[in-house]
């Protein structure tokens, strides 16, 4: 089972030019998520209920260019995740405290378009064999994250214009930036398969850590 899958050049140069300058035509929508301290993300973010009023275009595009390879990278059919204001978003790193600490996503599947990638920005994922390994003693750990860093992880450093499709539910990983300087613009999509329901727990937890 592959864990990840890395499209180099997804995107066009004339999609790439096109919504970097939507994004920062709109850069009044962002909000900081500081993270309820040191438990959950950090970084700016654009949720999906902002994205369908203010930017269309992107649910469009995630529709259209994104939901089709996510579906066959995961070989089943799949459903924007539930909860319009978590099913996409866009996310900007500029600060090196900004990132996303180890964990399992509550969906299946994410897929992440970059856009930009100046300060040397990283997703760093645990095997899926060593993941399911470490999800019992995960929660009890959930404080010291330090502890799952010790583990072999893959470094991977999209550039602009890549897709990184993920099994989010089934592998550890994080986000982090290693620059002072610079910047790094996410768009994320997130998908179930059709008829999922979200484990309560998970879910209450992601409400609370995020925003």
């Amino acid at each position: 089972m592959e864990a990840y899958s890395r499209i180099k050049k997804f995107m066009t140069s004339d999609e790439l030019e096109n919504f970097t300058d939507l994004i920062h035509k709109n850069t009044e929508l962002f909000s900081e998520t500081l993270g309820r301290g040191t438990l959950g993300p950090r970084y700016r973010v654009v949720n999906g209920d902002q994205l369908r009023s203010q930017m269309p275009e992107i649910e469009t595009f995630g529709e259209q260019r994104v939901h089709p390879i996510v579906e066959h990278f995961a070989g089943e059919p799949l459903r924007p995740m539930d909860f319009s204001k978590r099913s996409m978003r866009i996310q900007l790193y500029e600060k090196k405290q900004h990132g996303f600490r180890w964990h399992f996503d509550g969906h299946s599947y994410v897929a992440l378009l970059c856009l930009k990638n100046t300060n040397r920005g990283q997703v760093h994922v645990i095997s899926p064999r060593l993941s399911q390994f470490l999800r019992f003693p995960f929660y009890p750990l959930y404080a010291f994250p330090q502890v799952f860093s010790l583990m072999p992880y893959k470094e991977i450093t999209m550039e602009a214009g890549d897709l990184l499709l993920m099994r989010g539910s089934r592998v550890l990983h994080r986000g982090v930036i290693l620059e002072e300087e610079g910047e790094r613009i996410i768009m994320a999509f997130w998908y179930d398969r059709p008829g999922k329901q979200p484990n309560p727990l998970r879910d209450k937890i992601a409400r609370a850590l995020n925003f």
